[in-house]
């Protein structure tokens, strides 16, 4: 049977840092495996699921370069992909476990199990259901019912350990009698609980093998047994490890709420994000970590993902997209720039001039957000970094000299510098940073950046001699 895996988000907020790991994860072990990515949305929380959090989920997978094969849009011989058009399928397998006697009717009420729960820790027992609605008589059930009360359904665990091997984890156990009891399949409004939900659609999807978040092994000997009881074979499971923050603490709130949406906002690259996240629990075996978009989905192995805890580090975040920035060619960088800038490109100066000096930055940001900042050298008006060494009377010769050689100069483009440098140093006695310094602040207002060989064509001779007249004068 060939792979099929899935990635089956809940709209209810947009994409962060551990759910779309886990979407990629599943992308490159399906086309490694030359197998089927299934997109599924679990959208039966009503409350909370939200439409706009579903296109964001489909717009965020696209620009990421996670392009389902069956899922919303693309149908495929099993659909539909939306939990909440396949109601009426659940329902149907959960009276077959009642008919079946795999499940039974639950009328303990949410106040009642409050109660239990917190007796049960007063007592030092583990809070798990105590399964007394196995037993419950046809009377009292009329009588629970006759008070309005709706009953859930609930599974029977009959047994008393589970085990599987899990992909990642190897084989797993879990002593169910300490963990857990008959657990909720259906709610009292007639709607899947996430078990049925997910296991269901697991089955007929005819997925073969589920990577999702450690935060889910506890749900491992569930599924198992449900999966079972409904008559079919589970898939393989594998767990990754959680994102850790920084520090190695646990993925704080803050942390896990950067969304997709951030990253986007903030102009990194697609292909350096999954770059950075595929490292987030995964060793190509070597020590490489820059891996083009083609490349990650050639070396990526699935038993090469580690069960240990990745940690979030947001510097090696930036140094790896500068790395991708770096290695597009000028073309396509100015082009990206100008996607990401959109029509607030036009507000720096233009359109030519700004097109002829992006590439000037690419080896000096490590997001394209930082081009905004960057592209304020092509204003006149900027503030001085080092506003004494403007002012000082070194700097003061050093700008009327360049004034005084400008007019004399006939070179263009790259030659323009070397012509205009080597005209002023017989002039000065000011020699090597002694003198770029100054003019260096006197053209952008910094004292680092990019060389000024390559700012100093993009910049054009009127604007030269202006900026210099602004620095003489100050």
């Amino acid at each position: 049977m060939s792979v099929r895996v899935r990635f089956a988000p809940a709209p209810t907020g947009y994409l962060h840092l551990g759910n779309i790991r886990t979407a990629l994860f599943n992308f490159l072990f399906a086309k490694k495996e030359k197998g089927i990515f299934v997109l599924r949305i679990e959208d039966t929380d009503l409350d909370r699921s939200e439409e706009v959090y579903e296109k964001a989920i489909l717009e965020d997978l696209k620009w990421m370069g996670l392009f389902w094969d069956e899922g919303p849009g693309l149908e495929g011989p099993y659909g539909p992909y939306q939990q909440s058009r396949r109601l009426t399928i659940y329902a149907e397998f959960s009276e077959k476990l009642l008919r079946e006697g795999k499940a039974y009717r639950c009328y303990c009420t949410e106040q009642e199990l409050e109660e239990r729960r917190r007796l049960a820790q007063l007592e030092k027992r583990p809070p798990r259901y105590d399964n007394r609605c196995r037993t419950i008589s046809e009377a009292q059930k009329r009588k629970r019912d006759a008070e309005g009360i709706r009953p859930t359904v609930r599974f029977k665990i009959e047994t008393p350990v589970v085990t599987f091997q899990d992909l990642i984890r190897g084989e797993v156990r879990f002593d169910l009698d300490q963990m857990m009891g008959d657990f909720i399949i259906q709610r009292a409004d007639g709607k899947p609980t996430f078990h049925l939900g997910v296991c269901v659609d697991d089955c007929l999807m005819k997925i073969t093998h589920v990577i999702r978040g450690e935060d889910h092994l506890s749900n491992g000997p569930r599924h198992q047994l449900l999966i079972r009881a409904l008559g079919f074979e589970p898939p393989q499971y594998g767990h990754l490890s959680l994102i850790h923050g920084p520090g190695g603490e646990p993925l704080s709130k803050r942390l896990e709420s950067i969304s997709i949406r951030e990253f986007r906002r903030r102009g990194y690259l697609p292909e350096a994000l999954s770059n950075y996240l595929a490292l987030l629990g995964w060793s190509p075996g070597d020590n490489r970590e820059f891996f083009t978009w083609k490349e990650l989905q050639e070396v990526f192995e699935l038993k090469r993902v580690i069960k240990s805890a990745a940690i979030y580090d947001p510097k090696k975040l930036d140094w790896l997209n500068g790395e991708h920035l770096r290695s597009l060619a000028d073309e396509e960088f100015v082009r990206r720039s100008l996607e990401f800038l959109g029509e607030e490109a036009e507000k720096f100066g233009p359109p030519n001039q700004v097109k002829k000096i992006l590439p000037v930055f690419k080896d000096n940001v490590h997001c394209l957000e930082e081009l905004r900042d960057r592209l304020r050298i092509l204003s006149d008006e900027f503030s001085y970094e080092n506003r004494a060494l403007i002012e000082n009377a070194a700097s003061r010769e050093i700008f009327q000299i360049a004034l005084d050689v400008l007019p004399t100069l006939t070179s263009e483009g790259e030659t323009f510098f070397d012509s205009f440098m080597s005209a002023i140093k017989p002039k000065v006695k000011a020699k090597g940073k002694e003198l770029f310094m100054p003019l260096r602040l006197a053209l952008t207002g910094r004292e680092h950046g990019p060389e000024l060989k390559r700012i100093f064509p993009t910049l054009g001779l009127a604007s030269i001699r202006r900026r210099l007249e602004r620095a003489l004068h100050m």
